[in-house]
């Protein structure tokens, strides 16, 4: 690798350079040259000269001063070498700013730069831009692949993620990346195959390659959207790796929850307007002025109007929330003369004060905004790369619940009829069943169920003396109730049974996975199969008693950011943990989104401009590799890594997210994975990719509506919990005398759950199935 450097001017100057510039050059605020004026008793030129003279004349005053060397001498080598080590450390350096600050190659071949780095130094000589691209930064993204696998081989408990795109070219590309436990993100792969069809089974072998040139015992998770041959490919993979948990992009679900809502009939000709007002003010230079003048003088902060892009999450939100912020402005400037609407697409009155139109439209603005807005809400939550399995779970649930509590309230109030309710509760129904009821495993669940946050807490639903429901177990082959072989349930001495039992089931699997796989980890070695499995029941019910080892508080300002993953680690070792810890671990270090997909794809947009449409995907690759490796390398250098901190909306950096909106708006013609798909007029016309207005839609609506909705009974959805997790502060619990109240303390003494268990079988095969009948 070349030799790393601070700057390219520091690099420059301190290898001995003079400045190219007389005493008399003029140039303010430039360290290191004199900006005295010439006197007037100085010797003056007998005429004006050009600066590319007077640099010429410069440069040759100084090279002869030069001492003149013997050629071949120990001194003439000297030099060369001298010359040559300066060159690659500027080298090194202008790589830097081609692939992290997006400096065009070819800049460096043009008549400005030499003359810029002549005045750095004049004896060195610029590298032509073919040399960087064919040489400099492949052999850099090679350097930076082998570093990423060093850093990968010291983890356990990685996860893939992948997706597909292309570019302007045109090439297609498939970008793999990895997560680390600690959530450092690696862009490892970027696989060019226009020429191919991207099956599943050939996706599956891109994936597969990866996986092996890493270590197959390193992963834990993989996850993608859930496009046909995306799902297919992770489908494949856990055929042959079973150990590693198979998750759909949780972002990608929300999206599509809010785009089938937006899509509703109801909200047809509201978002029609909404593209149109937007776009008038976006087009017109005079609108856009003032709107800007009168929020600078409102002073509060607001910020402009955000177009409906074509790759951004829920889109449509927030566009809709950035217009019903502006609309008092817009009205008084109508109102007060200031902007007169000429020409416009859409109808006036929608942005004058006091008519129907208007008021109308604002209501129906706040009605889609509070529909949606828990929605969009948390999938900018859960976009963090921090983001859990648990978090998914419970955000889901929070939707549910805050959407229960509007659709709940007097039509008179929410301007919501009956009908629409009823195909919004549709609309998340089916959503949430495809992600957490039909996903290929129950890791949502149990890895909320893991957290000791919420393992006793009151979002847990409890049975009540109205609906006392009695669970009974399916049958079991070849058992008798009653008998000494009946199978044991440890979820009837726990506090909530239904909670323990489903838990069990995905963790009886996963055990099972690492005793084949990890039979070295120190949980396991050196012990028999049944002897774990003995342990590990005892574990988790202590657990969910919150009893010893497992009644520690859980302090969310310890770990750097990381409290869960800490607090499991923190009893990782103990003798009465260890199992259920390394389980734990297991599912708290999984990536539960691919947005380190859709990050990347940003970069090849940035990068790969309609004026550099001649790039291909290997240059493009290698440029965002080095980009993300030295970037990376300095984020790490300035905080400790963190790790799986459950994240909320009342706990997002508003600032923040500002400036990360209007950054997505500077991108918002961004199409490299996903468009939205454009949306029909009030005309009745299916605009492409649209909805068709027509009775079949209508009909096909009208068979989402439910009058209920179907989030897990396990969960209670009146839950203060969750009900402020989407909102802008939090609500405190009421308190429970009859509970362990929020982290579930127990006693401090050793776990009861210890005993009444059987004493296990005396097999030593994994796959004897008496062994797993509890």
């Amino acid at each position: 690798m070349l030799a790393a450097a601070a700057s390219l001017s520091s690099q420059l100057k301190d290898s001995g350079s003079t400045s190219a510039f007389s005493a008399r050059t003029v140039l303010s605020g430039t360290s290191g040259v004199s900006t005295r004026s010439p006197s007037v008793d100085s010797e003056a030129p007998p005429q004006l000269t050009s600066l590319k003279t007077r640099l010429a004349l410069d440069t040759e005053r100084s090279i002869s001063k030069e001492p003149k060397l013997k050629k071949g001498g120990m001194g003439a080598i000297a030099v060369t070498l001298g010359r040559e080590e300066l060159r690659k450390r500027a080298d090194f350096c202008i790589l830097k700013l081609m692939c992290v600050r997006n400096l065009l190659p070819t800049i460096v071949d043009t008549h400005e730069w030499k003359v810029f780095v002549h005045e750095l130094n004049p004896r060195y000589e610029p590298t032509s831009s073919t040399t960087f691209v064919d040489k400099h930064i492949p052999s850099e993204a090679a350097q930076v692949r082998l570093l990423q696998l060093e850093v990968l081989k010291g983890y356990h408990n990685l996860t893939l993620t992948y997706d597909g795109g292309s570019i302007r070219k045109p090439q297609s590309v498939y970008t793999v990346h990895i997560t680390t436990p600690d959530r450092r993100v690696f862009f490892v792969e970027g696989d060019e195959a226009s020429r191919e069809h991207h099956t599943a089974e050939y996706v599956k072998a891109l994936i597969t390659r990866v996986i092996k040139r890493v270590g197959e015992d390193r992963f834990s998770g993989i996850c993608s959207d859930n496009t046909g041959n995306t799902r297919k490919a992770r489908e494949l993979l856990v055929l042959d790796l079973p150990y590693i948990i198979n998750l759909q992009d949780c972002c990608h679900q929300l999206h599509n929850t809010s785009k089938d809502i937006t899509q509703l009939s109801d909200f047809r000709e509201l978002v029609s307007s909404l593209r149109k007002i937007v776009k008038y003010f976006k087009k017109s230079n005079i609108a856009a002025a003032e709107l800007s003048s009168a929020r600078a003088e409102e002073g509060a902060g607001l910020r402009g109007l955000q177009s409906i892009g074509k790759t951004r999450f829920a889109t449509v939100y927030w566009s809709a929330n950035s217009l019903c912020a502006s609309l008092p402005l817009i009205r008084r400037l109508v109102s007060s003369g200031k902007l007169v609407l000429r020409d416009v697409s859409f109808e006036k009155a929608l942005l004058e004060e006091g008519t129907v139109a208007g008021m109308h439209f604002e209501i129906q603005l706040r009605r889609y905004i509070s529909i949606v807005g828990p929605i969009a809400r948390a999938i900018k939550s859960l976009e963090a790369t921090d983001a859990t399995a648990a978090d998914v779970f419970v955000f889901w649930h929070s939707i549910a619940a805050t959407s229960r509590d509007l659709l709940g309230r007097p039509e008179t109030e929410t301007s919501i009829t009956p009908v629409l309710a009823e195909k919004i509760r549709g609309i998340i129904n089916k959503r949430f069943k495809e992600i957490i009821d039909q996903a290929p495993t129950d890791v949502y669940f149990t890895t909320f169920f893991l957290h000791p946050k919420y393992a006793r807490a009151d979002i847990l639903a409890k049975p009540t003396s109205i609906s006392n429901t009695i669970i009974i177990p399916a049958a079991r082959t070849g058992r008798t109730i009653g008998t000494s072989k009946a199978p044991d349930d440890d979820s009837r001495a726990a506090p909530n049974p239904r909670a323990h039992r489903r838990a069990t089931e995905f963790l009886k699997k996963q055990l099972r996975n690492e005793l084949k796989r990890n039979a070295d980890h120190f949980a396991l070695r050196g012990k028999k199969p049944s002897d774990v499995v003995q342990e590990f029941r005892r574990q988790l019910l202590a657990y969910a008693k919150g009893e010893w080892p497992f009644n520690a508080p859980l302090d969310e300002a310890r770990g750097d950011g990381r409290p869960v993953m800490q607090w499991w680690r923190d009893i990782a070792e103990h003798p009465h943990a260890q199992i259920l810890a390394m389980l734990a671990i297991k599912l708290y270090s999984i990536a539960v989104n691919s947005m380190a997909d859709e990050r990347t794809a940003s970069n090849f947009t940035w990068f790969n401009t309609a004026l550099r449409n001649h790039q291909n995907v290997g240059t493009l690759v290698n440029m965002i590799q080095i980009r993300q490796w030295y970037l990376n390398a300095e984020e790490f250098k300035e905080r400790p890594p963190r790790t799986a901190p459950t994240v909320s909306w009342a706990n997002i950096d508003k600032s923040l997210l500002e400036r990360r909106l209007a950054a997505e708006e500077e991108l918002s013609d961004d199409e490299f994975f996903r468009e939205w798909p454009a949306l029909s007029d009030p005309s009745g016309t299916k605009a492409a990719g649209g909805p068709t207005c027509t009775a079949e839609a209508d009909r096909a609506e009208d068979d989402l509506k439910s009058d209920e909705f179907k989030a897990d009974d396990q969960l209670d959805l009146c839950s203060a919990t969750l009900r402020t997790l989407l909102g802008d502060r939090f609500e405190e619990e009421e308190s429970d005398t009859e509970s362990d109240g929020l982290y579930g303390l127990g006693s401090h003494g050793s776990p009861s759950g210890r005993a009444g268990l059987a004493d296990g079988h005396s097999g030593d095969d994994v796959d004897d199935e008496a062994m797993w009948d509890f």
